[in-house]
């Protein structure tokens, strides 16, 4: 692939990330042709559809994550504490938590979620628990939270707030990040019930 087409097709796919995010997966290819700044003959050119797209935005955030679980798992034996907190800060930075609330409910949809996407989802859910329980036996993070609340948590930090505005909002959100982590430091107030496993949570959505 051109240098110039690479390009074309990382803006779309960031900027379909933005908009499905906000407004939800029928967010029009004529939108995300605007956002990205190019005409939507390219985004059509790298997508023939919506469905396409939707589908590489999963693939691109999914594997995006999935380097992000591996930097981790190299670093945790040196240094949990920055291997930990760099994958948290990768994964708000990655934007797939605001895909989260977009996602979970078209989680059995083949359209969204085919089969080499679900098996790449599982992959990535178990990587980051195995990372996620290391920095548990390293005290970096309390014992008694899952993988799963973890990214509820952040779904729910980074989520906007319709009406605010931008500065308001962007404001909010910056404070709500470090109340998250805060909250994941093992000195908390224990938790009632039991932890909440990624794995658990896809094994409930039939993926």
């Amino acid at each position: 692939m051109r240098a110039d087409a690479a390009r074309n097709r990382r803006a779309v796919l960031d900027a379909a990330r933005h908009l499905f995010g906000r407004e939800g997966l029928d967010a029009s290819m004529e939108a995300v042709a605007r956002t990205a700044g190019v005409g939507v003959g390219t985004v059509y050119r790298h997508f023939p559809d919506r469905g396409a797209l939707v589908r590489a935005v999963i693939a691109d955030r999914i594997a995006h994550v999935t380097g992000l679980v591996e930097q981790a798992r190299t670093r945790l034996d040196e240094d949990p504490a920055a291997a930990w907190w760099g994958l948290f800060d990768g994964l708000i930075a990655s934007g797939l938590p605001l895909l989260v609330p977009t996602l979970v409910p078209r989680s059995n949809d083949a359209e969204v979620f085919p089969a080499e996407l679900l098996a790449a989802r599982a992959r990535t859910a178990r990587a980051a628990e195995e990372v996620l329980r290391a920095a548990q036996g390293h005290g970096v993070v309390r014992a008694d939270i899952g993988a799963a609340e973890i990214m509820l948590l952040l779904a729910g930090a980074l989520r906007r707030m319709p009406g605010l505005p931008v500065e308001l909002d962007e404001a909010l959100i910056a404070r709500r990040v470090p109340l998250v982590r805060d909250a994941l430091r093992p000195d908390g107030t224990a938790l009632p019930g039991s932890a909440l496993a990624l794995t658990t949570v896809l094994d409930a959505l039939g993926g």
